[in-house]
């Protein structure tokens, strides 16, 4: 008992006290397992707290199937409401790989598909092997009857559960290349890339809408018959409404194309018309140009040989560099000294700060020496002494070198940056050029020599769209108006969300000296620039031939850009135009012979369709062209009196007493005095005649030719004063068998050499 009562004392007292070493061990213990436990509270907060949005996200990403419903893109409307873009409905097919039962089946898809569809089968059949998706785009944007022959494909062999047609939309210009500067252009997913499409994305792409489907714990769909699905309708796009107006936009480009070609452009050209009250632009075009239809392709024949010899790293360059010139809007986008046409500005300054008046003499000795360098006049020998107006019409150099020194360079800047040549004019497209310091001559900068230079028009670039709007300036008593393109965006139903109303940035000069430029430009037309006369609409401008002082032609001298500017009617101004040829590669470059006549013939077509009542004068009048009357079937005598009182001359060819044909026809054109061939003989209709060669005859010349080979001449671009005018071209070329009395249309210009 004892023994056992000292075993348990000793047992006991082997139980001793922690040690020291225990309780660091302890400490170290509860601060790991205090860090664990931390760190796991911290991490569960953040979860649950700073990432929930994040992870909720993933968690019905994981539960949902999430497809996309395209919104319709917004139409495109010229002024007139004819459709100019627009999206038309399409169809994408979708598979699902997962629900593929068989290696058969993947085989007859990749082969069958593949050949329908115009896929690469390899790919394909890869896409049929992705077992664990359900959505592979086969291909997108079908059209109608394909996508009705796939849907019978699918139905006939089972595979309605494999594929779906799911409706898209895909963009189209009706009216191909027209005005597809302006218009731009959409990508394969619908978003603009250029022009319009670019700048409006926000108001026409829409919103998309969605198909959510709630799926499994393995991902698959579930039971539609369970009800798991919403859908987010898509919201259309709005729509637009230009000022553009697609009638005016074709006369514009066709006439602009005719010259750019003839002409040898080789750096385009490009045309302006203006509302000159309300600052809406009627058209805007660039040739070239391109099909929107088909951006990628490079539609100048020649770029598209050159880049076609190239092969790797450097035809991709070439092919990217073509696309993109062909693109570029130039009266937006392309800097370029304006020449003569800056007289028009120079003029309104000296008016309006009485600098000039309509009697301020001049003399011109073909030259002036500006700090003792000798500067030139375009006509040899000089236009001796002259008047303000004479000299405007002359578009005498010497005479605004002088006109510039007077105004000085503080007047002179004043009214450069009112007419916002130093800065953008924040028209609604994309890509208009930057303006910096780097184009112009400021204040300081303007020493006598650039001062008079200026003055002219020489050594500073321009925007097309700055000077047109200055033009509209100048045009409409002397406000500067806000240039804009769109005139309305439409909602989906129809309904003006938007309007826009004309807006005066600032009134640049009085109204009265507006009136007085007007007439001065108006006799700068019909004494000067005649070429670019319309009868009966009282055009008033300025051509303009100005060097390219930066840069050397092929033959090493001078590249230059003819052009023209200018509005009708004078006495109530209404439109404006701008029109130039950029690096015209002829021996003849004046604005005034190759810009004018091309001006003219866009106005001469646009005025009458705007709606701009003729005004003739009593010398226009007399020139006029008569209306054939209705002879056939009449007696000769009958016939004849009645050509005689309409003015027109005759030619009886047969023996019989009845006119069994005329030509011209009945209600054709004909000049004054021409002549109608009546026939009175059906055996004498087979009788022709050979066109003869009008180029370069003078308007007597041709009128004998014609006379001669019993053809009448119908004369375009002849203002009332045409001695100096010469026959460019004919309606009918030379040699051409035609019947007797037919109308040949024949263009003369003017062999001018105004700048």
């Amino acid at each position: 008992m004892a023994k056992q009562k000292k075993d348990a004392i000793n047992n006991t007292a082997t139980t001793k006290a922690p040690t020291r070493q225990m309780w660091k061990r302890s400490i170290v213990a509860l601060v790991i397992l205090g860090i664990c436990f931390s760190a796991v509270i911290g991490k569960l907060s953040v979860l649950q707290i700073v990432q929930a949005d994040q992870w909720r996200e993933r968690a019905v990403a994981q539960q949902m199937s999430d497809s996309i419903i395209s919104p319709k893109r917004g139409t495109i409307y010229d002024t007139n409401m004819t459709v100019l873009a627009q999206s038309a409905t399409v169809w994408t097919v979708i598979m699902s790989p997962k629900d593929i039962e068989d290696e058969e089946t993947r085989v007859k898809i990749a082969d069958e598909l593949s050949a329908m569809l115009e896929v690469d089968r390899d790919t394909l059949y890869k896409k049929t092997l992705k077992t664990n998706s359900q959505y592979e785009v086969v291909k997108a944007k079908i059209e109608h009857p394909l996508a009705e022959t796939l849907s019978t494909w699918i139905q006939d062999n089972g595979l309605t559960g494999v594929f779906r047609i799911i409706e898209d939309y895909k963009r189209y210009y009706p009216l191909n290349s027209l005005a597809s500067e302006v218009l731009g252009f959409t990508g394969t997913d619908n978003n603009g890339l250029y022009g319009l499409e670019a700048y409006y994305e926000e108001t026409l792409a829409g919103k998309p809408g969605r198909i959510v489907t709630a799926k499994n714990g393995w991902g698959d769909e579930l039971s539609t018959k369970m009800k798991f699905e919403k859908t987010v309708d898509a919201e259309d796009g709005n729509s637009l409404v230009l000022t553009i107006d697609s009638v005016v936009q074709y006369y514009a480009e066709k006439y602009l194309e005719i010259a750019v070609k003839e002409n040898g452009c080789t750096n385009r050209g490009a045309c302006i018309i203006m509302d000159v009250n309300t600052g809406g632009l009627v058209a805007m075009a660039t040739k070239g140009d391109f099909d929107p239809n088909d951006p990628m392709t490079v539609t100048d024949p020649d770029a598209a040989a050159a880049i076609a010899l190239l092969s790797g790293d450097e035809r991709s360059a070439a092919l990217k560099k073509a696309r993109e010139e062909q693109w570029v809007n130039k009266p937006i986008s392309d800097y370029y000294e304006p020449g003569s046409v800056f007289k028009v500005f120079t003029s309104a300054m000296a008016l309006e700060e009485d600098v000039v008046n309509e009697n301020t003499s001049f003399f011109c000795n073909g030259a002036i020496t500006i700090a003792g360098t000798r500067v030139g006049c375009h006509k040899s020998g000089g236009h001796g002494s002259e008047n303000f107006v004479q000299a405007v019409s002359n578009s005498c150099n010497p005479a605004f070198a002088e006109i510039g020194q007077k105004l000085g360079r503080s007047l002179f800047w004043k009214y450069y940056q009112g007419f916002g040549f130093t800065e953008r004019t924040g028209i609604d497209m994309l890509s208009e050029s930057r303006v910096t310091s780097t184009l112009y001559h400021n204040e300081d900068q303007l020493n006598i020599m650039e001062l008079s230079v200026s003055a002219f028009g020489q050594t500073f670039k321009v925007t097309p769209i700055q000077m047109i709007t200055a033009m509209a300036a100048v045009a409409n008593g002397g406000k500067l108006m806000q240039p804009y393109v769109v005139q309305q965006v439409l909602d989906a139903d129809g309904n003006v969300v938007k309007n826009t109303e004309p807006t005066v940035k600032r009134q640049v000069i009085s109204e009265e000296t507006s009136e007085r430029l007007c007439k001065i430009l108006d006799v700068s037309v019909n004494s000067g620039s005649k070429n670019a006369y319309v009868a009966g609409y009282r055009m008033a401008g300025k051509t303009g031939t100005s060097d390219k002082t930066d840069q050397n032609n092929a033959t090493g001298t001078k590249n230059v850009v003819a052009s023209f500017s200018g509005f009708a009617p004078s006495d109530n101004p209404q439109y404006a135009i701008l029109l130039l040829l950029d690096e015209p590669q002829v021996a003849v470059r004046f604005g005034g012979t190759i810009s004018a006549p091309v001006a003219q013939k866009i106005m001469a077509e646009t005025l009458p369709y705007l709606g701009v009542e003729p005004v003739y004068t009593d010398e226009e009048i007399a020139a006029m062209e008569r209306t054939t009357p209705d002879v056939k079937g009449k007696e000769v005598a009958v016939a004849q009196s009645m050509l005689t009182n309409s003015e027109l001359r005759y030619k009886v060819v047969g023996s019989g007493s009845t006119v069994v044909k005329q030509v011209p026809d009945k209600g054709e054109t004909i000049p004054k005095n021409g002549m109608v061939v009546l026939y009175t003989d059906e055996n004498e209709l087979s009788k022709t005649t050979t066109v003869p060669n009008f180029s370069g005859m003078t308007l007597a010349q041709a009128n004998v030719a014609a006379a001669n080979a019993n053809v009448n001449i119908q004369m375009i671009g002849l203002g009332l004063e045409s001695g100096e005018a010469k026959a460019s071209s004919q309606s009918i070329a030379e040699g051409t068998s035609v019947a007797l009395g037919t109308v040949v249309k024949v263009n003369f210009i003017y062999q001018d050499s105004i700048a």
